[in-house]
């Protein structure tokens, strides 16, 4: 139910951000980007202020940042560049969205495994089940 819940929040603010229709996109959206930190070690706001107090020009902050913007653009299919990257940074100083990312990402980092069957994306689920526990 955890899961459920967190990424039910996460999506719902990838809508208010994006003002993008598509539930389920913004759910893949969601699940995606919590997958992308879980791989980053990015599981709180510690790890994150990191890579935020390097600065806007340093190639980690724009690293991170370019991989939720693409997933932005992947997922609400909008082509505009910048608005993915500005939308990007205002989700990456929502705490209320960081806390539910940052939630799927832990859960994906300690998970045994069952959690996979409540992931809906494709993408995310394929690149854990190749892992071992």
């Amino acid at each position: 139910m955890e899961w459920f819940e967190s990424t039910q929040i996460a999506a719902y603010y990838l809508w208010e951000h994006s003002v993008y229709d598509n539930a389920l996109d913004l759910w893949y959206c969601a699940e995606d980007i919590a997958s992308h930190f879980e791989q980053a070690n990015i599981l709180d706001t510690a790890a994150l202020n990191i890579i935020k107090e390097q600065g806007r020009g340093s190639d980690a902050y724009i690293w991170f940042v370019r991989h939720v913007a693409y997933r932005l653009y992947i997922y609400t299919n909008n082509d505009e560049a910048l608005t993915n990257w500005f939308m990007a940074e205002s989700l990456l100083e929502s705490e209320e969205w960081l806390k539910n990312i940052f939630n799927m990402a832990s859960i994906l980092k300690n998970d045994s495994g069952s959690t996979l069957s409540q992931v809906r994306s494709d993408t995310v689920r394929f690149f854990y089940e190749g892992q071992t526990f």
